[in-house]
């Protein structure tokens, strides 16, 4: 009798503690928790979500690095003559240091030609700029529009509305990259450099 009594309170036992191990909750993450990727918040009082997609790179608007104008009087990339008649003489010339140069415009031997902060390269008459920095009173016109020291990311994004909103995908707006050419695999490019919300230089990019 007692081993009976033994065995259906052990049974008892048994079921109470089943009940119990079904009835226990199972701790899923709030959905606070569970990450996003690719998204972001487009107000902090709104729980609306837009997606970050790359721009494809054809779509990115075109900056003709040829066709703009120091000041509207000669362009970017030019003669010497005609540049030193219009801007004036360096400030310096300057050999290269070749062990650590890539991504040049010229192929052979070159000097940097200086002028108000703004670097050139020189090859016997030939003059291309590879950056121009916006000093005091200085611009650079293309297409009709002029830029300088003053002008701000927003100026800059209603002209380039894509190329601006592809930085501002990668979080950065600093630095607007623009293309060169109309053929899609050109090398080069144009990045316009901002400072404190300020443009603060354009340079013509060559990968190595």
């Amino acid at each position: 009798m007692y081993r009976v009594s033994l065995c259906l309170m052990m049974l008892c036992a048994a079921a109470c503690h089943n009940n119990i191990a079904d009835d226990e909750p199972i701790a899923v993450p709030a959905a606070s928790e569970i990450a996003i990727t690719s998204l972001e918040i487009v107000d902090d009082g709104d729980s609306i979500m837009k997606t970050h997609e790359d721009i494809d790179w054809k779509e990115i608007e075109v900056f003709l690095f040829s066709k703009a104008l120091i000041d509207n009087k000669v362009p970017l990339q030019t003669t010497l003559p005609r540049f030193t008649a219009a801007i004036g003489e360096a400030d310096s010339l300057v050999e290269p240091n070749w062990d650590y140069l890539c991504g040049t415009q010229f192929e052979d031997n070159f000097q940097y030609f200086y002028k108000d902060g703004s670097r050139f390269e020189l090859l016997k008459d030939s003059l291309l700029c590879s950056e121009y920095r916006f000093t005091s009173g200085h611009t650079v016109v293309y297409a009709g529009i002029t830029f300088s020291g003053n002008t701000t990311w927003a100026e800059v994004k209603k002209h380039f509305p894509r190329a601006a909103q592809q930085a501002e995908n990668g979080g950065y707006t600093d630095m607007i990259t623009l293309r060169d050419a109309d053929e899609e695999d050109s090398d080069s490019s144009v990045r316009l450099y901002f400072e404190n919300g300020k443009l603060e230089r354009i340079v013509y990019f060559v990968p190595c």
